[in-house]
C-alpha cells in the first residue's frame, strides 16, 4: 500500500502540472462554514470509535471524558514527522483510560487497520460510483476501482472474522488482546463508517464551496477519502500534509479546473487542522469543568 501510495502521488502531481489552467475563484463562506460541521463530527466519532475498542479489548469501559482528552492529544501528535506522535501520546497516557500500556499501543494498530479498510472500501466505492467519466488520475483509478473495491472489502471481512486464536500464545499474552474473537470487534468499523461518511460529506460541501456547483462535486467524496487513506500512508509526511492536497488537487483538476482543485484541497487541510484544535480544545476546557465539579 505504501510503494501504491508513493505511486499514485507521483501521478498525481504530474497529472496536476500538466493540467494547470489559474483562473479566479469565488468562494462562499457558507458552504466552507458547513463543510467544517463533519470534519469535527468525524474527528469526535473517531475518538468513541477508539474508546469502544479499548472498551472490548479489555472488558470494561473507560472513562469517557479522559479518554477522549487523551485521543484528542495523540491527534495532535499526528503532526510529528512519522506520525511517531500519535501511539507515545497514547500509551504515555495509559492510565487516564486505566488500561495497560502494551494494550493502548496494540490498540492504535488495531485502530488503524479498520479505519484504513473502511477508507479503503468507501473511498474506491465513491470513486467507481461517481468519477468512471473523470480524466487524468481519477480514470487511472476508475479503471481499477471494482477489483480495488473488492480487495478491500475482502481485507475489511478478514479483519472481522478471523479469530485472535489463531495468533500466537506469546502475542495474546504481550499485548492482552483475549483469546478468542476477531481481532477488530464490530463496532470499531461502524464508527469508522460514520467517520469516512462525515469526510466524503466534508469533501462535497468544499469543493461545491470553491465551484458553486452541486453536480462537479459529486465527483469528490471518493477521492477525499482515498486522498487521506494515502496521506496516512505516506510515513515522512506529518499528518499526510502536502501528500493529500497533492491527491486532492489532481484528481480534481480534470473535473472543475485547477485553481478550484487546488483551493478545496488547501481549505480542506486548513479546516481538518482547526477541527483537531477546536475539538482538543472543547474536551480540554470538558475535563477542566469536570475537574472543579468533583
Amino acid at each position: 500500500m505504501v510503494t501504491a501510495g508513493a505511486v499514485f502521488v507521483v501521478l498525481a502531481v504530474w497529472d496536476l502540472k500538466r493540467r494547470w489552467q489559474p483562473g479566479e475563484l469565488v468562494i462562499s463562506p457558507l458552504l466552507v462554514a458547513l463543510s467544517f460541521v463533519p470534519v469535527l463530527a468525524g474527528t469526535i466519532t473517531q475518538g468513541f470509535g477508539w474508546l469502544a475498542l479499548l472498551a472490548a479489548m479489555t472488558g470494561r469501559r473507560s472513562p469517557t471524558l479522559p479518554g477522549m482528552v487523551l485521543f484528542l492529544d495523540s491527534q495532535l501528535g499526528r503532526y510529528m514527522p512519522g506520525k511517531v506522535g500519535l501511539p507515545v501520546v497514547r500509551m504515555a497516557g495509559a492510565d487516564r483510560v486505566r488500561a495497560p500500556v502494551a494494550t493502548v499501543g496494540i490498540s492504535v494498530f488495531i485502530e488503524m487497520l479498520s479505519w484504513l479498510a473502511v477508507g479503503c472500501v468507501m473511498g474506491f466505492a465513491f470513486l467507481y460510483a461517481t468519477n468512471t467519466h473523470a480524466a487524468g488520475v481519477l480514470a487511472l483509478v476508475g479503471r481499477f476501482g471494482l477489483p480495488l473495491l473488492g480487495a478491500s472489502v475482502a481485507g475489511l471481512i478478514a479483519l472481522l472474522v478471523v479469530d485472535r486464536r489463531h495468533l500466537p500464545a506469546k502475542i495474546r499474552e504481550r499485548f492482552a488482546v483475549g483469546d478468542r474473537g476477531p481481532l477488530v470487534p464490530p463496532v470499531l468499523p461502524c464508527y469508522h463508517l460514520v467517520y469516512w461518511g462525515n469526510w466524503a460529506l466534508h469533501g462535497y460541501l468544499v469543493t461545491w464551496a470553491v465551484t458553486g456547483l452541486a453536480g462537479p462535486a459529486t465527483a469528490s467524496p471518493g477521492l477525499f477519502i482515498l486522498g487521506s487513506v494515502l496521506g496516512f500512508l505516506a510515513a515522512f509526511a506529518p499528518a499526510g500534509l502536502g501528500i493529500r492536497e497533492a491527491v486532492f488537487a489532481a484528481g480534481l483538476a480534470p473535473v472543475i479546473g485547477s485553481a478550484p482543485a487546488v483551493a478545496a484541497a488547501i481549505l480542506s487541510r486548513a479546516l481538518s487542522i482547526t477541527a483537531d484544535v477546536v475539538a482538543w480544545a472543547l474536551a480540554r476546557m470538558a475535563r477542566g469543568i469536570q475537574a472543579q465539579a468533583s
